[in-house]
């Protein structure tokens, strides 16, 4: 099989699929298979995520994310407010400059994932490349099971050169947690495989 003709699904979909239970992942799974073309109006955190990114990226102020409160549909007005609020608790008290984190993929035998973090901060001195996960508020994220997202992001294939002492993190929101591990071994790698293998079992299934 060419990696033309393989499934391919974003980072967070990946994500929502591995902290998912058994049924609600053949749900999930399914939903991805016969969803409609992805459509920026579909895609509920694009704007605040490019805000975000344009608030590193640009140098810009804080009140780059008022205005985008004030722009926002009034539907998601409320849970833009508390996922900024969160984010600048995040920010508070830390050096930051950023970096650009270039593009990223991950490949098994039958399954690709997007997996390019959005961001790339030096945060303290010290270089992170972060994932940013919105859905926190309705969906459990831990150490434990975001270990194979983690693990994805270790052995994804990047664009650009990064220096080798970086972090591959994950930015849950709602918590203001950031998780990372930069350990891989064989069982880590292990899990992550069976993953995309029961990921393509039920894709290939239903």
């Amino acid at each position: 099989m060419t990696t033309a003709t393989r499934p391919t699904v974003g980072l967070t979909q990946f994500i929502d699929f591995t902290i998912k239970s058994s049924s609600a992942r053949i749900n999930m799974v399914r939903k991805i298979k016969y969803q409609d073309d992805y459509h920026p109006s579909f895609d509920y955190w694009k704007q605040l995520r490019d805000v975000i990114i344009a608030f590193h990226e640009q140098n810009l102020g804080f009140d780059c994310f008022e205005k985008l409160v004030q722009n926002v549909d009034t539907r998601k007005k409320a849970n833009y407010i508390v996922a900024i609020k969160q984010y600048q608790k995040f920010l508070k008290g830390k050096a930051i400059s950023w970096f650009n984190p270039g593009k990223a993929t991950w490949i098994s035998n039958e399954l690709v994932v997007r997996s390019s973090p959005e961001l790339g901060l030096i945060i303290d001195e010290e270089p992170h490349l972060i994932k940013l996960y919105f859905k926190g508020k309705s969906e459990k994220v831990d150490r434990r099971n975001i270990s194979t997202t983690l693990t994805l992001l270790n052995t994804s294939v990047y664009e650009e050169g990064h220096d080798p002492r970086i972090s591959r993190s994950v930015l849950n929101l709602h918590k203001n947690r950031l998780f990372t591990d930069n350990a891989v071994n064989p069982d880590k790698l292990l899990a992550l495989q069976s993953e995309a293998a029961q990921f393509m079992y039920i894709w290939n299934n239903i």
